[in-house]
């Protein structure tokens, strides 16, 4: 007979990855990677691939423990791509880890990599949206404590598409991509 750990004694890390099983309807395997920043705890990255569907889901866990004067929530990040290259995941929990207490990570902003990010791909930067991959985009509330963990896209781009993201706008070229946003070797806008 099994028990479960009762919630009391569960930690954040715990009831955060609990929620985004639950919404991905299966198991995770986490990565930790120490943090880069001293005083701040160690970066998690869940990981969700599906060999089946050649899907590469990933989820930070460690944007929301630092503070930034232009974030007004707290925040995770999260990526979904047609990719079996385990850098998609790994991009994740970098960025996270880098750029927790140098970046807002708002809606529309452009984070630039400089190199391919992966041997499948030449996509170079991402954009900042709104997660539109899974059933269930509210809040995540990982202690009792929590305002409550808004989950953030990375979209992946190519640098070179930037000056197509400022003549059209974000929405525009958000439209143009929608069919193939998680299409890590698309053609270029």
């Amino acid at each position: 007979m099994a028990f479960a750990k009762p919630d009391f004694l569960k930690s954040p890390i715990e009831r955060y990855r609990q929620e985004i099983e639950k919404r991905m309807h299966g198991k995770a395997q986490v990565f930790r990677e120490k943090s880069a920043q001293k005083k701040l705890p160690f970066v998690y990255t869940l990981a969700f691939p599906d060999a089946e569907n050649k899907l590469i889901s990933a989820f930070s866990y460690g944007v929301s423990f630092a503070t930034h004067p232009e974030r007004i929530r707290e925040v995770e990040l999260c990526l979904q791509v047609e990719s079996q290259e385990s850098n998609w995941i790994h991009i994740v929990g970098y960025l996270a880890n880098q750029l927790r207490t140098d970046c807002p990570f708002k809606t529309d902003e452009i984070i630039k990599i400089g190199q391919p990010i992966s041997p499948d791909s030449k996509m170079d930067a991402f954009i900042v949206g709104e997660i539109d991959f899974l059933n269930d985009s509210s809040p995540i509330f990982d202690s009792k404590k929590s305002k409550g963990i808004q989950l953030i896209q990375l979209i992946p781009i190519y640098q070179s598409e930037i000056l197509s993201i400022h003549k059209m706008g974000v929405e525009a070229f958000l439209r143009a991509i929608k069919d193939s946003k998680s299409i890590v070797d698309r053609k270029s806008i």
